[in-house]
Order: structure tokens, then sequence, then C-alpha cells
């Protein structure tokens, strides 16, 4: 059986892990001309592996109006883990229909790492390695949210300078 392509996926954020977010922020400000904003460290509550976690995480969202990062600071026993300073980990796409693209990557053999089946978002991995990330309209503009701020506090820091 032949699947056909999935349609209407637009990328929204490379997904970045680093092992110090600090110094990877320091780093990556000056190599990518970026300012990054939301550094916190939260909780979230996941669905990891088909089970529920409560894991604390430091992200970090950043754009240079071409593009749009996401910084995530490495969680032991977790999917952001590395044993480098800062790796390309993700890519996180956006669909109108992430319920019927979540489907479509779980028929391609895609697993499931984050998000409990028939959710309209999460994390999946091909039998390769490849990390996808698929989000709905909401959290796209939750995203949106802080790569705008991030866009601004370069604007202004440019303009001072």
């Amino acid at each position: 059986m032949q699947l056909s392509n999935i349609e209407g996926l637009q990328l929204v954020h490379t997904g970045l892990v680093c092992r110090d977010i600090d110094t990877a922020k320091a780093r990556l400000s000056e190599t990518l001309n970026v300012r990054w904003v939301g550094v916190e460290r939260e909780d979230w509550s996941l669905i990891m592996f088909g089970k529920p976690v409560n894991i604390p995480l430091r992200i970090a969202h950043a754009s240079n109006g071409q593009a749009n990062f996401e910084l995530i600071e490495a969680v032991p026993d977790t999917p952001w883990v590395t044993s480098a300073d800062l790796i390309q980990h993700h890519m996180c796409f956006h669909s109108a229909d992430s319920e019927a693209v979540c489907k479509q990557f779980e028929a391609r053999g895609f697993d499931r790492v984050l998000g409990a089946p028939g959710d309209p978002q999460g994390y999946f991995q091909d039998p390769a390695g490849l990390l996808v990330e698929v989000i709905g309209d909401g959290l796209l503009d939750y995203l949106q949210g802080f790569y705008q701020q991030s866009l601004i506090a370069r604007e202004a820091e440019e303009a001072v300078t």
C-alpha cells in the first residue's frame, strides 16, 4: 500500500537541545542574530511514551524574522537528552488539521513519543530516529507570541546600537 504525501504542513521552528541553556543562548544570540524569550523553568504535565509524567523544562524561543528556534535544556530520561553541548533535535510543523496529520504519521510507522493516542499534536519518531513535532492552531498562536516578543527585543536592541 502506497501512502500519499502529508499535505498542508508549515515549518514552525527548529528545535535544539543543549546541556546549559544560558551558555547556548549566549552563543546562539550572536550566531543567529536572535534574542531569546521565555526561559524560566516550568513543570510540564505530558504523556511520554504513553505514560503521564511531570517534567521540569527550561525552554526559550527566538526568531530572526526568517526562521524560528526553540531551545530546550536537556533533561535525563526524556526525549530531551544530549551528551553534546548543543544539538539540532526536532522540526516542528503546523497543520490546520493536525489530528489527521498525527494519524498519517502513525500510519507511516512513526512512534508517538509525546501525546496520548488521538491527541491533535505531539512528537513522532520514525524508525531512523527523526523527531517531528506536529502542532495545531492553538499551540501555533502560543508560539507566535514568543517569536513576536523575540523580534521586538531584537529590534529594540538594534535601535539602541
